[in-house]
């Protein structure tokens, strides 16, 4: 599960320092739209021999995927980084995003045995954080690494050579402890998001919020205060934020020196690439609808989605269920729904009716607080569903001008732009953007490189 909010700094002591790194003013989120594949990497790496011209010796190929629906023919017209480029420059109309290596094998190398670990509790509530771990240990092993879900009270760490863990989480620091005693490197994928707006609209009540906005302003005044979340961050030897707004964050409230740092952008599996509308349309009884996916509560915003509908004679689907504790506002919505609005619950994610979901709708909307950038983004993208996605968290790192955006609280604004893109029909660039540059094995990649670096 993503977690956002920084923690009250401790009144003793001081993080660790690292000697030789400028972490005091990092570059703003804001400020550099630098490519996903040109900002952090501590030696060259396959994206990197990609931007520079050279090309991996091909032992192989992979089959490939059908044309997405709706998009017959679509050609590759994903971006292509200049050699050497520098972030100067750049084209920001243009989406980030790292070279593709889908359909390259590598030479073999020997294998890398990795454990994986996410919350304890994470799978009481599966999101986007569970989704990425069950999709890295199935990806890791066409790469050439042995991925094992971490089960303490059956795998000992001396039948590892890297331990991998997924959130940000307290119950992580005595775990990298008990790593660090037996001299196993560990590597962590922080899924975090930290910004005042969040913690202002976060799911909880005025109280909570009220807290969470004071812990993020004495992060931001403070980043050299200790609390378990930057003990964890400078334990760990290495970090995997999934985009290059998270990866300033960690340096800028946290201090994580960059050289710590390596961005594994999120990724989507190609079956969807390839799914039929008709399932999931025969069960809702509708195509070309407007559907919102993803699970229930405050963070997801569906209320605000809901209220900038009405009025609208277009079918709407809403896929998710109701996140434990905010069975509340999950009644508030369907109050507020109007007749053309379906909840039809929640898919697992390996069932074709998702996939065949994203087929069938017109249009995916998102208008979370923030997404980062959304796994059903990449999925639905993956056919060339136009996307209405929210400003904050970092979209527009993948998807630059291929997708709307919109303000969490602009009901005008979310209507126009779900119209507008009802109207704009299937993205031929986008699913070609996506399912070049942002597939599972490609990030699988990018994670093998960085074990291969702390082991």
């Amino acid at each position: 599960m993503r977690s956002h909010v920084p923690d009250i700094a401790e009144a003793s002591g001081v993080g660790r320092q690292t000697s030789g790194v400028e972490v005091a003013q990092p570059p703003s989120a804001v400020e550099t739209d630098r490519p996903l594949s040109t900002l952090y990497l501590m030696r060259p790496s396959l994206r990197q021999m990609a931007v520079a011209g050279a090309e991996p010796r091909r032992v192989g190929s992979s089959a490939q995927t059908a044309p997405p629906r709706r998009c017959p023919g679509s050609a590759n017209t994903g971006p292509s980084l200049a050699g050497g480029a520098s972030s100067q420059g750049l084209d920001q109309s243009r989406p980030a995003s790292a070279p593709a290596t889908e359909n390259v094998s590598l030479s073999p190398a020997p294998h890398i045995n990795v454990l994986l670990a996410g919350k304890l509790t994470g799978m009481t509530a599966p999101g986007g954080g569970e989704t990425q771990l069950r999709a890295m240990a199935q990806a890791l092993p066409e790469v050439g690494v042995e991925a094992r879900l971490w089960r303490p009270w059956e795998h000992d760490f001396a039948t590892a050579e890297c331990l991998h863990l997924f959130g940000s989480e307290p119950e992580h620091l005595s775990v990298v402890q008990a790593a660090r005693q037996r001299r196993i490197p560990v590597v962590l994928s922080p899924i975090a998001w930290f910004d005042l707006a969040s913690c202002c609209r976060g799911p909880w009540s005025f109280r909570r919020r009220g807290l969470a906005c004071a812990k993020f302003l004495v992060r931001a005044a403070f980043p050299a205060l200790t609390s378990w979340r930057r003990r964890l961050y400078h334990a760990v030897d290495l970090l995997l934020p999934n985009s290059q707004a998270e990866a300033e964050q960690l340096i800028r409230y946290f201090q994580v020196p960059p050289d710590r740092i390596r961005i594994v952008p999120n990724g989507a599996e190609r079956r969807f690439a390839s799914a039929v509308p008709e399932p999931f349309a025969d069960k809702v009884g509708c195509r070309d609808f407007i559907l919102y996916a993803g699970r229930i509560e405050p963070r997801k915003n569906q209320l605000m989605f809901l209220r900038a509908m009405e009025g609208i004679v277009v079918p709407i689907v809403v896929l998710g269920s109701a996140v434990p504790g905010h069975e509340a506002y999950f009644e508030e919505c369907q109050r507020t729904a109007g007749r053309n609005v379906q909840f039809v619950g929640g898919l697992e994610h390996d069932d074709p009716l998702l996939a065949s979901a994203y087929a069938a709708c017109g249009c995916l909307v998102l208008t979370s607080w923030y997404e980062t950038p959304g796994l059903v983004a990449l999925e639905a993208a993956m056919s060339g569903t136009p996307l209405v996605l929210p400003r904050g968290g970092c979209a527009r790192e993948y998807f630059g001008d291929l997708a709307a955006y919109v303000s969490p609280g602009d009901v005008d604004g979310i209507r126009r732009a779900v119209l507008d893109a009802l109207s704009a029909g299937c993205s031929p660039q986008l699913a070609s953007l996506v399912r070049e540059h942002f597939a599972w094995r490609t990030a699988a990649w990018a994670t093998r490189e960085a074990y291969e670096y702390v082991v």
